[in-house]
């Protein structure tokens, strides 16, 4: 409020201008001087720019598809900070002598950091339609690379390596990530390789192991069961008819002599008793007749003493074996019906020791003479016995191998459910690492196509379409502009000084000043003759 009142019009402008000329004159030429000095002795710095087009598979990617999955601006960024690397910026600096007036003077971090500032990446983009869509939308298509320095020869060959940097590095990447894509599916290809083969061997080997329990056998082992179990009941039936006979044979040798039988007076055929009686009669006669020595007396005793022999023991002896044949017949064939804890099995058990016990105490015939059988009948019905029993021992034997075989029939069959599911397992996973190793197989060869196009550089990669120039005017420093900024600010600050100066003045001056000061109106006021002089000369 107080410079309002002082500044209302035109002349007090004027005044304050006259007043207050050098406060203003003076901070303006020092503050402007010196920014123009400055302008002027800051040292120029040129920059190198080189763009660098992010070009698109040449190959259609429906044909060969990449394994590189990352998008440019991921690479960009990776290979940026590889180039910022500590190593990388020390080996440029070394190289193209970057930074004299520094090295030696300031710590080598502080130069990297210098160079990292000094060096710009800036992403290019555009507006594509897009494939599926049709809608514009913002890609990056290029990228530019600068670097900013004091010589110019030296910010072009800079610009133009790390340009070159990211292109070698790109390429690099690219086919390093290709290249361990490919690793890690051909290792993976020869895992699943390895259990496939391993699966194979071991469903090999289970086949061998189970042949005959296989599910695809079922059918013919069913049958085959059958075809067994009706030959035993077959042989079974058989081996039953065999033994009635064997009873039967065994009951009518029971009762037929085995001597034959001699022939009467009459021409009737006599057993050894009968014979006996007859020859006693006829010793009678002849005894009457004839003297004791003579031969035909001598031949009947003697033949009478033998059958008297014969009758006394072997007839007994023979008598209990064949009992004892046709008790062994009976319990034959009572156990292919029952079983050994029956009642009429221990009956026969206990009658066929007790026979077996009377032959061994009956008495052996000690004739010099072994006495075979000579009765046609005997011989015939005791050939018949043994040719039934040797056909008995061939179906029993013979149903012995087919129950062997029966059983391992039933065996398999009893296996066949765990047998399958043990191969139903294995042919699963077996499938499950096929398919596997398939699909494997496929990615491994759809990546080492993709390594291909890395090497043939027919992929995504980075070129060169703007190549770093020899920078011929600097970037900086704007000496006009900082020259115009220097007059701006001293102007500024001169006005200030005298603003200030003006508003901390307690000088009457005004009849204003007056009525400011004592808060009383000016009744009248003197004007200066010397300036009223001076308006009359002027007019």
């Amino acid at each position: 409020m107080e410079a309002e009142a002082r500044f209302t019009t035109f002349d007090d402008y004027k005044d304050f201008l006259k007043r207050r000329k050098w406060y203003i004159v003076l901070p303006w030429l020092l503050i402007f001087g010196t920014v123009a000095a400055i302008a002027y002795v800051l040292p120029p710095v040129y920059r190198s720019s080189a763009t660098i087009l992010i070009e698109s598979q040449q190959v259609p990617p429906d044909l060969i598809r990449t394994t590189v999955t990352s998008y440019a601006e991921e690479r960009i960024n990776a290979i940026t900070q590889q180039i910022l690397s500590r190593q990388v910026l020390l080996d440029l600096v070394k190289k193209y002598d970057l930074y004299p007036d520094k090295q030696g003077k300031v710590p080598v971090e502080q130069i990297l950091e210098d160079m990292r500032s000094d060096i710009h990446v800036e992403m290019v983009s555009a507006e594509v339609p897009d494939r599926r869509g049709g809608r514009p939308v913002t890609v990056n298509v290029a990228f530019t690379v600068s670097f900013e320095g004091k010589d110019p020869k030296k910010v072009m060959q800079v610009t133009n390596r790390l340009a070159s940097f990211f292109l070698e590095y790109n390429l690099k990447m690219r086919e390093g990530l290709a290249k361990r894509t490919t690793q890690v599916l051909e290792q993976q290809v020869e895992q699943y390789r390895d259990v496939v083969n391993e699966l194979e061997s071991r469903i090999a080997k289970f086949k061998a192991e189970h042949m005959k329990e296989m599910p695809e056998l079922a059918g013919l082992n069913y049958e085959t069961e059958r075809q067994i179990r009706r030959q035993i009941e077959s042989i079974d039936n058989q081996i039953a008819t065999i033994k009635d006979r064997i009873i039967y044979l065994k009951g009518q040798l029971a009762t037929i002599p085995p001597e034959s039988p001699v022939a009467a007076s009459s021409g009737q055929l006599l057993d050894p008793v009968q014979r006996l009686k007859a020859l006693k009669n006829e010793e009678i006669s002849l005894a009457a007749n004839l003297s004791p020595k003579h031969p035909d007396v001598v031949r009947i005793r003697r033949e009478i003493k033998r059958l008297e022999e014969e009758i006394g023991t072997s007839g007994k002896r023979a008598e209990l074996e064949g009992l004892l044949r046709l008790k062994e017949s009976e319990l034959q064939d009572l156990r292919s019906k029952v079983t050994e804890k029956h009642p009429d099995i221990r009956r026969l058990k206990k009658e066929i020791a007790k026979l077996k016990k009377e032959i061994k105490a009956a008495p052996v015939e000690h004739s010099s003479k072994a006495t075979l059988p000579t009765n046609p009948a005997f011989i015939n019905i005791q050939t018949q016995i043994k040719a039934a029993e040797i056909d008995l021992r061939g179906l029993t034997k013979k149903r012995q191998e087919l129950e062997a075989r029966w059983q391992e029939y039933i065996k398999r069959l009893e296996k066949m459910p765990e047998v399958e599911k043990q191969f139903r397992e294995l042919t699963r996973d077996y499938e499950t690492a096929q398919k596997k190793y398939a699909e494997t197989m496929a990615k491994y060869l759809e990546a080492k196509q993709a390594q291909n196009l890395e090497r043939a550089q027919a992929s995504e990669k980075f070129t060169i379409i703007d190549p770093p120039q020899l920078p011929e005017r600097p970037i900086k420093p704007n000496r006009m502009a900082i020259i115009l900024i220097g007059f701006v600010l001293g102007m500024g600050a001169g006005i200030g000084l005298a603003a200030v100066l003006e508003v901390s003045d307690q000088t009457v001056r005004t009849p204003r000043d007056v009525l400011r000061v004592t808060g009383k109106p000016v009744i009248a006021t003197i004007m200066d003759v010397g300036q009223a002089a001076r308006k009359r000369g002027r007019a």
